[in-house]
This record gives structure tokens, sequence and C-alpha cells, in this order.
């Protein structure tokens, strides 16, 4: 079995941690560009440390964002949501993660989602984004530092 292009060498602890598409998993967590989530024990880079099957020669957070443009989610117990993408404009990012946040409505309140390409984040509350044109109006403000 492979997974982007990388044979998995440890298939079965890789299987254990993957989730059903845009699953709500509280704590750490990555997203594909398919939306499987891969659950992350710990912290993401001692994850891609012992992952190295699943992400290939990606080290670092930074890398896996970047270069696979994988969604690092961050679930808190209060349904509020820490959320790290490549590009708030990369289309797949911005429809794999509608796809997250509309499938699991009602679940979470507030995310803060931290684009690698600007500085600041973006954030918003689930009330103020409850269809795609919401979401994309939210997505296309400036990056800024709160309120």
């Amino acid at each position: 079995m492979s997974y982007n292009g990388y044979a998995l060498s440890n298939e079965a602890d890789s299987e254990s941690l993957k989730r059903p598409r845009f699953s709500f998993q509280p704590g750490a967590s990555w997203m594909t560009l398919t939306g499987t989530i891969y659950i992350v024990p710990g912290f993401h880079e001692e994850w891609i440390r012992k992952h190295q099957d699943i992400v290939g020669p990606h080290k670092t957070v930074a890398e896996v964002i970047e270069n696979l443009r994988w969604v690092s989610i961050v679930v808190y117990s209060n349904g509020y949501l820490e959320i790290c993408i490549n590009d708030q404009y990369d289309t797949e990012v911005r429809e794999v993660l509608w796809q997250y946040l509309s499938h699991n409505a009602g679940r979470w309140k507030e995310v803060m989602i931290m684009p690698f390409h600007s500085q600041g984040f973006i954030q918003f509350n689930s009330d103020d984004v409850d269809d795609l044109g919401e979401f994309n109006k939210a997505m296309n403000r400036e990056p800024g530092w709160g309120a």
C-alpha cells in the first residue's frame, strides 16, 4: 500500500491513526486534501517524525502544510478550532476546509485560521459562516491580529 506515492512501511500503525473523511476529533489532527483525518496523539512534529511512511521526506509542520497542502487542525473542548493552512486563496484547501467546517456544523463555535502566506489570522464564529458564500467572504478578508 502507498500514500501520496510513498510506500507505507508501518501500515498497521498508519491505518490505526486514520479516521473517516471530515471526522471531528478532539485534540490535534491532520486533514489531507481528500478530507482524510489522521489523529495526532501528541505534537504535530513528533507525529511527522514517527510517520515518514505517510508524509514522505517532509520533516516539519511547515513542510507538510506547504508541500502536501495538508490542514493542521486543533480542536479544543469548548468548540474552538485552530487551523493552519498553506494559503487562504488555495482553492483546493478552501474546498476541503469548507467541507470540514460544514460537515461539522454545530460541533464548533469559533475558528482561528492561520494562513502561512499571510501575516496574522482569520477568525470567525460558526454563526457567521452558515453557507459557502459567507465562508468565502470570511476567507477573503485580510488576515489580522485580532480585535
